[in-house]
């Protein structure tokens, strides 16, 4: 019988490891290793902090600029408004605040923040906005006093900064992105689905900060073209990771390993482990992306998965916004609702508003959801005759549930309408009632159902939304299987942070008019 060890609290539990194969970092027989393991290139490790400081510069003068700009120009409100003077510690205060955000901001991963997603990377940065304020007034009470301008100065710099600020970076993300300088490369390993995929989407998103230079597989005959129709650029098989990566002076490999063997994985870690930044995909699975972390389970590692749903506090900040926010704005839109209303009663007769009854809420339930009405009054014949006399429509309807050419708009105002997203303003109504929220799935009705599938309960865990992932990533021009994987992901990830994100998109997207027909 075997000899069982008692360690006195462990901090993980060998037993729990000895199932686990291990992997050892390694290179092939031509690459030179220091005695702890680590690739011997000093022009490595300059080129990395070459590019780590080009990438991080913009985004740290977006987020500076930023915020001085907003305490400079809450100042001026100040001396404007309350009659305050000008105080000898303003610069100091600029100062105080640029230093805290660098050095605050940098903990949090926000310089250079590559790959990030824009979500967590908003969380990230008005985190740090905020303890930079905070850090602030912190300071002034320790070294002095904090003064009633400052306070006021600080009162209205904060909640201004915390709208510039995310705009000013995604500027500069999107600006500095086309250039070669900015940004860090990328490797990507893995030849099947998941690998093509991640590499046509960074492909297509260079603000994110990754670019992708090629493809490392062990299955070289495969050749991929992505949707623009340009190849993937073939670099090597996986014995050859780390040369290439010395090569082309990348630190940043991104290995698809869901659908490979225990051996290919093991080779794979073994190779990458000696890349600065390595990301593993290895789950094939659908789960949570965000708001997970990694997890020590006795030595194993594991995922930690916190459905935000399932918190009463979460969901009771998102109702108490939804309230708030809709009386808020249900008073403001009154003048331009009766402008609209007015212009209507000009172009079509009939009644200002519609209910669309039939719509899909909450747990199931159904409900009458709120329009200005951009449609004429015999809508229902007129779509009917259209389709009927155009299989093109027809097949356009039975596929999106929606016509790009629709025959019932009303002319002028309707489009301007629909547009602009105007139309939708009653079901500010919906949200304050609680058959709707400001942010969640696009709302469905009964029909459409079936095509959710099983993911349906997803669907209905939540309250539609007068917005949503789906009217910020391209709305119409979306298939509707796109529309379904939006939902379902805005469901596994919500979080106040991701509806402030999507609030701020959608300003963008009303603006722009992206996908609006």
């Amino acid at each position: 019988m075997s000899e069982v060890s008692q360690l006195i609290q462990p901090l993980i539990s060998t037993a729990a490891m000895s199932t686990l194969t291990p992997v050892v970092p390694g290179v092939g027989e031509r690459d030179e290793v220091s005695a702890d393991g680590v690739l011997n290139s000093r022009s490595m490790g300059i080129s990395r902090y070459r590019q780590v400081l080009l990438t991080s510069g913009p985004l740290l003068f977006a987020d500076l600029l930023a915020l001085v700009a907003c305490y400079l120009v809450a100042t001026l409100a100040t001396f404007a408004f309350f009659g305050t003077r000008y105080y000898p510690g303003l610069w100091n205060n600029v100062l105080a605040l640029g230093l805290c955000h660098a050095m605050v901001g940098r903990f949090l991963g926000l310089f250079p923040a590559s790959g990030i997603n824009p979500v967590c990377e908003l969380r990230n940065q008005l985190t740090s906005i905020g303890a930079s304020f905070v850090l602030l007034v912190t300071l002034n009470g320790l070294v002095g006093q904090v003064t009633r301008n400052e306070l006021l100065a600080i009162g209205i710099a904060f909640p201004l900064t915390i709208l510039v600020a995310p705009a000013s970076r995604f500027c500069t993300r999107r600006i500095c992105a086309p250039f070669s300088w900015w940004g860090e490369k990328v490797v990507v390993v893995g030849s099947g689905a998941q690998g093509r995929h991640v590499y046509e989407f960074l492909y297509r998103q260079p603000q994110r900060g990754l670019k992708p230079i090629g493809m490392v597989s062990d299955n070289p005959n495969e050749y991929w073209l992505t949707d623009e129709g340009e190849s993937f650029d073939f670099l090597g098989t996986t014995s050859e990771l780390v040369q290439i990566c010395r090569t082309h002076d990348c630190h940043w490999v991104i290995a698809a390993v869901a659908e490979k063997s225990d051996s290919e994985v093991r080779h794979i870690l073994t190779q990458g482990s000696l890349i600065p930044n390595l990301v593993v995909l290895n789950h094939s699975v659908m789960m949570p992306a965000m708001w997970t972390s990694s997890f020590d389970a006795a030595g194993l590692s594991g995922l930690h998965i916190r459905d935000r749903l399932l918190f009463p506090f979460q969901r009771l900040m998102k109702r108490f916004a939804d309230v708030t926010v809709s009386a808020s704005l249900l008073i403001l839109s009154i003048p331009l609702v009766a402008i609209i209303g007015i212009w209507i009663k000009m172009k079509s007769p009939g009644p200002i508003f519609f209910c669309h009854y039939g719509r899909v809420g909450r747990s199931g339930k159904t409900f009458g959801a709120w329009k200005v009405r951009s449609m004429v009054q015999n809508a229902a014949q007129v779509l009917d005759q259209h389709l009927a006399s155009n299989p093109e429509a027809m097949a356009e309807w039975k596929r999106d549930q929606k016509l790009r050419n629709d025959p019932r708009i009303i002319p002028g105002i309707g489009q301007l309408l629909r547009k602009t997203s105007l139309d939708e303003l009653p079901q500010l109504w919906n949200v304050l009632t609680g058959d709707m929220s400001l942010v969640g799935p696009r709302p469905i009705v009964g029909v459409e159902i079936a095509r959710y599938g099983e993911t349906f309960q997803m669907y209905s865990r939540v309250r539609p939304g007068l917005t949503g992932l789906w009217q910020v990533s391209g709305r119409n021009n979306t298939s509707y299987d796109d529309r379904v994987h939006l939902d379902n992901y805005y469901v596994r990830n919500w979080s106040m942070w991701l509806d402030y994100f999507i609030l701020l998109r959608t300003v963008r997207t009303v603006l722009l008019r992206e996908g609006s027909y």
